[in-house]
């Protein structure tokens, strides 16, 4: 598990020294592929941070800060998702519970969110 944190933390350097478009795109690969084996990981799954909608609003993408927005009771990291380039995406901000939006916006949604790193659950 701590291997995984640790390319995880080295791919996202990498990543934001480069300024080659597929570059970045081949880091975002990797990163997604270690956070898969965390996720899978029991261990970190219970271990996973609970986040009230106050502490929520400071990860909104600003000032160096991931972007994560919550939906359906899980927080998803959008920072290496490069719709929600400066924590926003189509008028939607991040550090918030996005939930309606989502199933508003997307039918049976949970495909879209399987590549998208789990960083907690919503108190």
């Amino acid at each position: 598990m701590n291997e995984s944190l640790y390319k995880i933390d080295y791919y996202t350097f990498c990543m934001m020294k480069t300024v080659c478009p597929y570059v970045k795109n081949y880091y975002r690969t990797l990163i997604r592929r270690e956070a898969r084996k965390l996720q899978s990981c029991k261990r970190h799954r219970e271990s996973q941070k609970q986040f009230t909608l106050e502490e929520l609003s400071k990860y909104n993408g600003a000032n160096g800060m991931p972007a994560y927005a919550a939906v359906d009771g899980t927080v998803y990291d959008f920072s290496m998702v490069p719709a929600w380039g400066g924590g926003t995406h189509f008028g939607l901000y991040a550090g918030k519970d996005l939930t309606k939006e989502f199933n508003a916006c997307h039918e049976g949604g949970a495909k879209i969110l399987e590549g998208i790193p789990k960083v907690g659950v919503i108190k």
